[in-house]
């Protein structure tokens, strides 16, 4: 499943199965982050939502994360007197990487929750997630001059915190 260009999948293809096993843990701790109380439900949905389109998608993974996003925030809905934001990550204890590892360590995690929630979101769609400017752009639905101004933002703001006196930081 490539990121980029107009296509039609075949869903019963091992390029298929193969995108599928390494988006859905992502995807569900995504889904958890945003509070939703069945993550793999939404990311299930997600994926039949994508399989069942008649026009091809032009960005299938921001379109799984987008729709993984307002599934969990739809799910909210009947919730939506209690505070939600990404401040409560609970991450998956069987998923890392080593941008993760890294980048939650326990003094940056404690930083980023001091970031505003919209940095905070833009930052992790990009460092944690890997996902490109115009993805995140599609997935919270905001110009991409928007999403590089938040992330450049947040960096900046992590960098003054890990760093107050200068100097270089290995996290930031």
């Amino acid at each position: 499943m490539q990121a980029t260009g107009q296509q039609h999948f075949d869903f019963e293809s091992a390029e298929f199965r193969d995108a599928f096993a390494a988006l859905y843990p992502r995807l569900v701790n995504y889904a958890r982050r945003y509070g939703a109380t069945f993550p793999e439900d939404i990311t299930q949905e997600a994926f039949v939502i994508l399989m069942q389109r008649e026009t091809p998608v032009e960005h299938p993974i921001a379109f799984l994360y987008g729709t993984v996003r307002t599934l969990s925030l739809t799910e909210r809905r009947p919730m939506k007197n209690q505070n939600l934001s990404l401040e409560a990550i609970q991450l998956d204890p069987g998923f890392s990487s080593d941008t993760e590892a890294h980048l939650l360590s326990l003094e940056v995690r404690e930083r980023m929750r001091a970031l505003s929630p919209t940095f905070r979101e833009a930052l992790w769609l990009f460092v944690v997630e890997g996902l490109s400017i115009k993805e995140i752009s599609t997935i919270i639905d905001i110009p991409e001059a928007t999403v590089k101004t938040r992330i450049f933002r947040a960096k900046a703001q992590l960098r003054g915190q890990l760093n107050p006196d200068g100097g270089v930081h290995v996290m930031a």
